[in-house]
């Protein structure tokens, strides 16, 4: 399935990293003959510390900071050869780019992580992460600590390695689709990536199988597959190599005939904590863009710790694609795996 946006959106704050996020969203948006949506959100609380010593009234503000966010987005844009539009709103950054996201049926939507951490992270998060977690598309997230990894020239945007966390959810098959037609367009190597996370404590479902792709086994039990992640001995070594061929194959399976004519496929299997082999290998690798399907675990850790997809987006060297399903979307895919517990 090949995806082409053709509706994307950029959030700009105005930080020192502006330029450098809008060039990426310009190349993006080239790339695809799409067209930018440049938006800038004036939070209501700041805007009144900003005014605390001047008596205005809302609507003079309200005034004041749309005409001045304006003239700063035309002179940012202007030149550019792509179709754009500016939107700027009042209110909570992340519930407003959500319901324009929405009210503009966008495509992809462009933000950018500053590294925030410590207190202020943990007790209200970052507009980012807010926008992972409620967005109904993709959401392109830019490290601008590494602007060296941002393109200079925005009429030349080439990813040539593309990675894809795979643990064969209907989530990481979301988010393959996405990695595979960017594969497409760029013509990329693309790895896929299944990590195995190594625990200790297991509690094994009413239903202890793995259902598998077609192959030459039908399936084979969640047992047997938590034995890959206890210490290789010569007594277990064969069947440890069969369940990691077995895996093998699984990725394998995912690609189309076909996808080898456009692009150079390439799969992986790490071991470990998944969010620090997945930043590891694609920074050993120099991976262009990581594209992660986004998924749920308990309460606590979606409000206070953070999926894999947030702690790679934290720790990674690179843009992160991350990839919702929608509602119509997740229904459960054939051929799919539920493995919540160990992977990705």
């Amino acid at each position: 399935m090949r995806i082409q946006p053709k509706r994307i959106m950029c959030a700009i704050d105005f930080s020192e990293f502006t330029r450098e996020i809008l060039d990426y969203s310009i190349a993006f948006c080239k790339t695809f003959h799409a067209k930018l949506f440049l938006v800038h959100i004036v939070d209501d609380a700041n805007a009144s510390l900003i005014y605390s010593e001047v008596v205005i009234a809302k609507e003079r503000l309200i005034e004041e900071h749309t005409s001045n966010a304006r003239n700063l987005l035309l002179d940012l844009i202007s030149g550019v050869k792509v179709e754009t539009e500016i939107v700027i709103s009042f209110g909570d950054p992340a519930d407003e780019i959500s319901k324009l996201a929405l009210r503009e049926k966008i495509d992809v939507v462009i933000s950018a992580t500053h590294g925030q951490s410590g207190i202020k992270r943990f007790l209200i998060g970052s507009v980012t992460e807010k926008l992972i977690k409620t967005l109904h598309c993709p959401v392109l997230v830019l490290r601008t600590e590494n602007k060296e990894r941002l393109p200079a020239d925005i009429d030349n945007l080439k990813l040539k390695k593309i990675m894809v966390g795979c643990d064969f959810s209907p989530d990481s098959k979301h988010a393959f689709d996405y990695g595979l037609s960017l594969a497409q367009e760029f013509q990329a190597d693309l790895y896929l990536v299944h990590v195995i996370k190594p625990t200790e404590h297991i509690e094994l479902k009413a239903s202890d199988y793995i259902k598998v792709f077609p192959g030459d086994y039908v399936q084979w039990v969640t047992t047997d597959y938590y034995e890959m992640q206890q210490k290789v001995t010569e007594e277990n070594r064969e069947k440890i190599e069969k369940l990691r061929s077995n895996l093998t194959k699984q990725l394998l399976y995912m690609l189309p005939e076909e996808s080898q004519a456009w692009c150079t496929p390439h799969t992986i299997l790490l071991s470990g904590e998944p969010y620090k082999e997945l930043v590891s290998f694609a920074k050993g690798q120099e991976v262009d863009i990581i594209v992660l399907g986004i998924r749920g675990h308990t309460l606590w850790e979606k409000l206070m710790v953070g999926s894999t997809t947030d702690r790679v987006i934290r720790h990674t060297h690179c843009p992160v694609l991350a990839v919702r399903q929608t509602d119509a979307e997740k229904s459960i895919l054939p051929g799919t795996v539920n493995t919540e517990e160990t992977l990705l």
